[in-house]
This record gives C-alpha cells, sequence and structure tokens, in this order.
C-alpha cells in the first residue's frame, strides 16, 4: 500500500514537472492553428484527485425505534483520495474551429471503512458499530466539444478548451457490523449498480518538450474537472438487534480534478461529423 502511495505521487510530481517544461517552451512558440493536429483517436493516462460522498441509509430502523447502521457525516460516507485514471477517445473537426469526440474513462476503486457517528437509537454503541464502502467498476463514457484558441499569449494559442457531458456507472458494496464479538448482533450489507451523469470542462496543451514534430502534434497534457452523480440504489438486507429490518440506499456522488498526459495514435477519422449533419 506505501508503495502504490509512492508511486502515485510520484507520477504526479513527474507530471508537475512536465507542465512548468512545457509552459517554458511553449512561450519561444506561436504555432498556426491546424486543428488536423487534434483529429484522431488517443490514450491518455493520469492522475486523478476525487471527492465522494456516499448517502448510506439503513432501512426500517433497529427494529427498536431507532437506526444504528449510519454513516459518518450525518449519514454519508466521504473520502478524498489520489488516484489513477485511464482514457481512450477520439476527436473530429466540424465546420469552422469546433472539435467533437468520444470518450471512455476508467478510474480506481474509491474503499472506505471507519466507525459510525450518527446513530439514532439507545443501543448504539459509536465505539463499535462500523460500515465499509466500497465503489468499484468506475467508469464513463463521455462526448467532448472543444474549441482551439487562437491567443497572442503564447501559452493559450493552439490550447484546447472543452467540456463534456456523458453517462457513467459503478458498482457499490456495503457492509456494516459490530467486530466486538459480544455485540456481534448487526450485521447487514448491500450490493448495487448504479448509473449516472458526468459533466466537465478541461483545458488541453500540446505537449512541445522535445524537437520531433510528431511528438509535438501527437502529445498533449490536459487539466479537467468533472461532476458525477448517480442514482439511489436500495438493496440487500440489516439485522438489527437479532430483527431483520431491510436493506440499505446508496447514493454516490463523486469529483474528480483530472491531470493527464495524452498520446494520438492514429490521424483516421469515424465520420463523427456525419452524425449531426
Amino acid at each position: 500500500m506505501k508503495l502504490i502511495k509512492q508511486s502515485k505521487l510520484l507520477t504526479f510530481q513527474v507530471i508537475v514537472s512536465l507542465i512548468i517544461l512545457n509552459t517554458q517552451i511553449s512561450f519561444a512558440q506561436n504555432k498556426k492553428i491546424n486543428l488536423k493536429d487534434w483529429e484522431g483517436s488517443y490514450v491518455g493516462i493520469g492522475v486523478a484527485n476525487s471527492s465522494s460522498k456516499t448517502e448510506i441509509r439503513a432501512l426500517g430502523g433497529d427494529g427498536f425505534g431507532g437506526d444504528d447502521h449510519y454513516a459518518l457525516n450525518n449519514g454519508t460516507k466521504d473520502k478524498d483520495q489520489n488516484e489513477i485514471i485511464f482514457k481512450i477517445g477520439h476527436l473530429e473537426q466540424l465546420n469552422n474551429n469546433i472539435l467533437l469526440g468520444i470518450e471512455f474513462n476508467k478510474y480506481s476503486d474509491i474503499k472506505k471503512q471507519s466507525l459510525n457517528t450518527n446513530a439514532a437509537t439507545i443501543y448504539y454503541d459509536p465505539g463499535v458499530d462500523q460500515t465499509r464502502l466500497h465503489l468499484e467498476d468506475i467508469l464513463s463514457l463521455d462526448a467532448r466539444v472543444g474549441t482551439v484558441l487562437e491567443n497572442q499569449d503564447n501559452f493559450l494559442n493552439n490550447s484546447m478548451i472543452y467540456g463534456k457531458v456523458g453517462v457513467a456507472t459503478l458498482r457499490s458494496s456495503t457492509k456494516s457490523y459490530e467486530p466486538d464479538s459480544s455485540r456481534d448482533s448487526h450485521i447487514g450489507q448491500s450490493k448495487a449498480r448504479h448509473y449516472g451523469s458526468v459533466v466537465g470542462i478541461g483545458i488541453e496543451k500540446k505537449l512541445s518538450i522535445l524537437d520531433d514534430p510528431k511528438l509535438i502534434n501527437n502529445t498533449s497534457i490536459s487539466l479537467e474537472y468533472n461532476m458525477m452523480n448517480f442514482n439511489k440504489k436500495t438493496s440487500g438486507s440489516d439485522s438489527g438487534n437479532i430483527i431483520d429490518t431491510g436493506g440499505y440506499s446508496v447514493k454516490p456522488e463523486i469529483k474528480n480534478l483530472l491531470l493527464t498526459i495524452n498520446y494520438k495514435l492514429s490521424d483516421n477519422t469515424l465520420g463523427l461529423k456525419n452524425l449531426i449533419k
């Protein structure tokens, strides 16, 4: 686990260093816009700072008028983490200075386990009851619309600003329990597949750190902020004080700040512009 954290930190530091280097070199350039430089299929890898907020509610109480399985922060389990992200996508030029594309993103899993501190039951022991939450298989499929800037500022010139909208999905898994063997009557769990939407904005810049024209035209770095909202799903079961009182309702939300390096694999087009004619 420590090695993984160190690897993520090193990756982030390398990307930041490349941004600084790219910015310095870009100030010496004033390249004419060529939308063909942006067209084609690409892959990307980078780091994301993800902030998740998941509402978890036990249904039906504990059998005695209370609700002993609540998550942190008044019914939510929150976590901030740095993670690795992978993407694959395609961009094509439309009329004028507009680019249209599709993109598939794969995010790292989010896992949180902690004591519950907001339960409304007289039988609740805040030092015992806890809930584990896993958000896994986090995927999104997005449509991107962007424009390439022609600006006197050397850094902004030939940079693409874009917006995106799309669909997202993930799997949630919860488990509530009391690890104390003398108080193990509270056992609950749920599993569900969630679907939702993603919206975001970003800026992308050609990474001009080498003299090779192919590398300059095919390599870029992007900074993006997006928000993913998922539907509420109810599943599982929860036995509170021996009485089975129902399952859990779970509703995740995730906000991401992404920094990725992208490489264009091909200049071929897919005819996306024909879809809107």
